[in-house]
């Protein structure tokens, strides 16, 4: 009877917490803004982002803002070979997409630019 009680106590407390922690934490989200997005697809374009980030990009839909949700839907086109265009191939020397494949990115960079040059700008006071 006398340890039980301490491994009771030490159950129940951890158990409380684990409630806690559940109860009151966030799931976890993806929600990159429009830079990083940016920055993400200039960097398959000089070799700069990782094939992992890459995959988690396209793999991801985006759902808490929509024109940047068009923007990955572009990428997943070029990626998959949707748009009517072959998929692009696998580049060599450390890029991501073969140089059909990059050009073809790089009009979807010249669009997610225009995109964030007419972004209205918030600040709050």
């Amino acid at each position: 009877m006398l340890e039980f009680l301490p491994v009771f106590v030490l159950t129940l407390l951890l158990f409380v917490v684990l409630v806690g922690l559940i109860g009151f934490g966030r799931a976890p989200t993806y929600r990159p803004q429009r830079e990083e997005v940016r920055a993400l697809i200039a960097g398959v374009l000089d070799r700069t982002t990782s094939a992992d980030a890459w995959g988690m990009f396209i793999g991801l839909p985006i759902l808490h803002d929509p024109p940047l949700e068009e923007i990955r839907r572009r990428c997943v086109e070029i990626h998959e070979g949707l748009d009517g265009e072959p998929a692009a191939s696998e580049g060599i020397n450390g890029y991501l997409y073969d140089r059909s494949g990059r050009e073809r990115l790089a009009e979807v960079l010249a669009q997610l630019d225009e995109l964030i040059r007419h972004t209205p700008v918030y600040r709050s006071f």
